[in-house]
């Protein structure tokens, strides 16, 4: 049941400190409780990195862009020989390679680890002219390199160097990992999506809206296959499976609205960004016609959008993305500021790469954390099509009954083939 941004929660999301987030004061001409920020302020004051686990400094000898064609990999190397490794996003990662080569490895060389969170928030906020998603993948890539290093060099998983373990088992919701799941009619795309749905034995499974154009166009591929997949997907599914969909931008208001009343009809479980996703405004107005909790933020690159976001329940779930909000330690903040408010938080996170094991992590320390996550089965293609060769340091990876174990090891907690990585050369630009 979503919450009223009248009566958020009484939360202690940061050390000492329990509050509400909204007076009762009405903001003026708008009828509404004025926020006090000053809450999620505290909150975003909390270091997140637990810098009290390396005594010692924790110099960035090397930050190394390895390329083969469209893939990445980042490498980090301490001067004591700990190295740390991640894969880039598998579709974005190619678009921006240079701002990682010509801003990133010359703030991030010879830095000091232990100072992570005050090094993200310089590059994140201080680098305007080229603020943005592809950015903020960049910086992903690399603090998940840094992290993993770190975790190597404390012998423990990274979700422990930036909070407690709060969920060992991550219960999953499957997400859509076929590009071509709008083109395809609904019989044929619910079909692919119950193969996987019994293959993973998932709970829960997140189904795509309208067209996905982000233009809020209003516009199926067929006419009428939105409102046909909804009704067909409870009948395909049941009733106690958990059904979410995905506008990604599709709708105006009217629109959005009219789909939001068939899905309460159908019990879904969440509304994903129906309409254009900086259209704030205009999503508080479906916010306030509907009774389904509604999701978003994937594409947010901004913290203080995000305090917004929070402070203004303009969603009951938020979505940071692990790679276009720019990491683990940013969407920690994320999380915090969520617990504040009384919402919750369900990390997004892009199919292909390492992107479970990056949400795995994430979601074992994560406050607020929503009941099911996003998991696109467990792939592992880099940008090229070439399956990552990886193992797991300690859990197995697999499914079961819907959930999966985060993976107990060192680091991110797998290790990658060698061989893989020598496919990849240095790259300098």
């Amino acid at each position: 049941m979503k919450t009223s941004r009248r009566n958020f929660l009484k939360s202690a999301a940061f050390a000492g400190g329990a509050s509400t987030l909204a007076s009762s004061h009405p903001t003026q001409g708008a009828g509404l409780p004025k926020t006090d920020y000053a809450i999620l302020d505290k909150v975003l004051e909390q270091p997140v990195l637990k810098r009290e686990l390396f005594p010692s400094p924790v110099i960035i000898a090397s930050v190394e862009l390895l390329r083969n064609r469209n893939n990445f990999i980042c490498r980090v190397r301490s001067r004591d020989g700990a190295e740390g490794l991640s894969i880039g996003h598998p579709f974005i990662a190619k678009q921006s390679y240079p701002v990682f080569v010509n801003t990133l490895i010359p703030f991030f060389a010879g830095k000091d680890a232990r100072d992570l969170d005050q090094l993200l928030y310089r590059v994140s906020e201080g680098n305007v002219k080229v603020q943005g998603v592809p950015f903020c993948v960049q910086i992903a890539t690399i603090e998940f390199a840094i992290l993993d290093m770190m975790g190597n060099i404390a012998s423990k998983p990274v979700g422990l160097l930036i909070g407690d373990i709060l969920n060992p088992k991550v219960a999953i919701y499957l997400g859509h990992h076929y590009t071509n799941l709008r083109k395809l009619e609904p019989e044929e795309s619910l079909a692919l999506m119950k193969r996987d749905a019994l293959e993973m034995q998932a709970q829960a499974v997140k189904l795509r809206a309208g067209r996905g154009d982000n233009l809020a166009s209003d516009i199926d591929n067929a006419p009428g296959r939105t409102d046909k997949l909804i009704r067909m997907a409870r009948e395909v599914f049941g009733n106690d499976m958990v059904l979410m969909i995905d506008g990604n931008g599709s709708y105006s208001v009217k629109e959005a609205i009219r789909i939001g009343k068939i899905l309460e009809e159908y019990n879904y479980g969440f509304y994903e960004e129906p309409l254009p996703w900086d259209w704030y405004e205009e999503q508080k107005q479906v916010e306030a016609a509907l009774d389904i909790p509604m999701a978003g933020g994937e594409e947010e690159f901004g913290m203080h959008a995000f305090r917004y976001l929070v402070g203004n329940e303009v969603f009951q779930i938020v979505q940071p993305d692990l790679f276009y909000f720019g990491g683990m330690i940013r969407t920690m903040k994320v999380a915090r500021m969520a617990k504040a408010a009384g919402i919750s938080i369900t990390p997004h996170i892009s199919g292909g790469g390492l992107g479970y094991v990056y949400m795995l992590q994430m979601v074992s320390v994560c406050p607020a954390a929503f009941k099911y996550h996003e998991f696109k089965m467990f792939q592992t293609k880099d940008a090229n099509g070439t399956p990552i060769p990886l193992e797991s340091k300690a859990e197995k990876f697999e499914s079961i009954d819907g959930v999966i174990k985060v993976p107990s090891g060192s680091g991110l907690g797998v290790k990658i083939d060698p061989a893989y990585i020598e496919t990849h050369q240095v790259f300098t630009g």
